[in-house]
């Protein structure tokens, strides 16, 4: 008997430690999902993360909200077209219902159409049946958002709602439903129904409650409302989630994004500085900081350039350079960052490469350019800038040789514009004006206004008379 309760305590025990490795395995996973969402990733994002935690914990109603937003997000373009499609939906539903459960079916339609109010439906649904509360309030509430005056989702959501102490939300779909249907005598009786209770469930906290009580009573009210039925800002809203769950960074980046709406660069840095504490510093919410840093300062920079235009003062020019010196030096970070945690990036290693030309790091610039002229889209401008690099550190016989390579390289544009015009003058300066006389040529055969072209061809055709 020892031995059996032993055996099953050991069970029991790697049976949690499973579950555990599980959910920190799908939370890690929810992060990642964030942070290619708040770059645009949406496709990335639902099929690598976000859709696997979905399915992985239906019950976790942070994944469902994210899950869907993300959708939402992602298939906005075809909002209209998939709207007038929902009930595919429902004939997927009913069509694989014998293969797949419920759940699932319902999460492989909403992937195809996040606004399928039968999918929505039947995907809360499963949760109730599951014991999953919270997520079932998510899909229905989306289901409502979708089309409010939609009977069926109205039929279908209202228990759920009351069910969750959501009086406010049950109420209205009753509301809906008898606008619809006036004589209807049982959505009268609902009616008063679900107002007594909300009566009564309010008074017994306005009385004084147990902390218990309160607590439960606080996560049962509308989200967009408070214990007393105070209408919440959008940023109250968020905040509530955010005291719910601190560690979920999506919260943070939606409330950055309703600032960055505002210009409000302060206060969205603010936001990205709570989430990457909150992501143990995870590199791609560090990135998002440091890239709306330099955004902030780009638009200090900008607006102090302005007033001192109008107003020219010492001081303000002051506060200008410094500002952007502030700002040179978070691109710079910036660059760093993306170097460092994306080494493999050609884009990255490109813009460092001209930030450290600029700054005048000339050799760590002709490694980034070095790296990035193996990708055959970037080896033309790389190719370019490794020329303008060696020529500012004299190596003016290696400057010729990345010139030339640039203009074979490059498409027509402005930069074998400007290849064509560093190799002329470079040739010039050198004195082989043979050399310089076909750039020049080259370039005027593309634009013949370009720069000071005209003033060069008569300075070379005179050296070459007088040769």
């Amino acid at each position: 008997m020892q031995i059996d309760e032993q055996k099953a305590l050991k069970t029991m025990s790697e049976e949690t430690t499973i579950a555990q490795g599980k959910k920190e395995k799908l939370r890690k996973l929810f992060v990642l999902g964030n942070e290619q969402m708040s770059r645009g990733g949406y496709e990335y994002a639902d099929e690598i993360y976000f859709t696997p935690c979905v399915l992985g914990d239906p019950g976790n109603p942070i994944y469902a909200q994210t899950f869907l937003a993300n959708l939402q997000k992602k298939l906005e373009g075809k909002k209209k077209s998939l709207r007038s499609y929902i009930a595919a939906g429902k004939r997927m539903v009913i069509d694989d219902k014998k293969t797949e459960s419920l759940f699932q079916v319902s999460i492989k339609a909403l992937k195809s159409n996040p606004w399928d109010i039968e999918s929505l439906i039947s995907a809360g649904k499963a949760c109730l049946d599951l014991g999953y509360l919270k997520s079932a309030l998510v899909y229905h509430h989306s289901a409502i958002n979708t089309d409010p005056h939609h009977i069926g989702a109205n039929n279908a959501c209202y228990a759920t709602f009351r069910e969750a102490a959501d009086f406010e939300s049950a109420l209205a779909c009753v509301k809906r439903i008898l606008k619809q249907r006036p004589n209807d005598e049982e959505s009268k009786r609902l009616l008063n129904e679900i107002t007594v209770e909300k009566t009564i469930h309010r008074g017994r906290y306005a009385e004084g409650s147990s902390r218990d009580e309160v607590e439960s009573v606080s996560t049962a009210v509308p989200e967009d409302e408070d214990v007393m039925g105070r209408s919440l800002t959008i940023e109250e809203q968020i905040e509530r989630r955010i005291a719910k769950n601190p560690e979920d960074t999506a919260n943070y980046v939606e409330l950055a994004q309703v600032y960055h709406q505002r210009a409000d660069f302060v206060k969205m840095e603010e936001c990205y500085e709570r989430a990457v504490a909150a992501s143990d510093r995870a590199p791609g919410m560090v990135e998002i900081l440091l890239e709306t840093q330099k955004k902030r300062l780009h638009a200090e920079a900008f607006h102090l350039k302005e007033e001192y235009e109008r107003h020219p003062q010492d001081d303000l020019k002051a506060v200008f350079l410094e500002t952007r010196r502030q700002h040179d030096e978070k691109c710079m970070e910036l660059a760093q960052h993306r170097v460092q945690h994306y080494p493999d990036h050609i884009g990255y290693r490109f813009e460092y490469g001209v930030l450290l030309q600029r700054s005048e790091r000339v050799k760590e610039a002709i490694t980034e350019f070095q790296i990035a002229k193996k990708d055959a889209a970037r080896m033309g401008e790389s190719l370019l800038e490794l020329g303008r690099c060696f020529q500012m550190i004299r190596q003016y016989k290696l400057a010729m040789s990345h010139y030339h390579e640039a203009i074979q390289a490059l498409e027509p544009g402005e930069d074998k514009k400007k290849a064509l015009y560093l190799a002329m003058k470079l040739s010039f300066t050198l004195g082989d004006y043979v050399q310089a006389d076909d750039y020049a040529h080259q370039l005027a055969a593309i634009d013949f206004s370009y720069r000071d072209l005209g003033d060069m061809l008569e300075h070379i055709a005179q050296r070459l008379k007088a040769v």
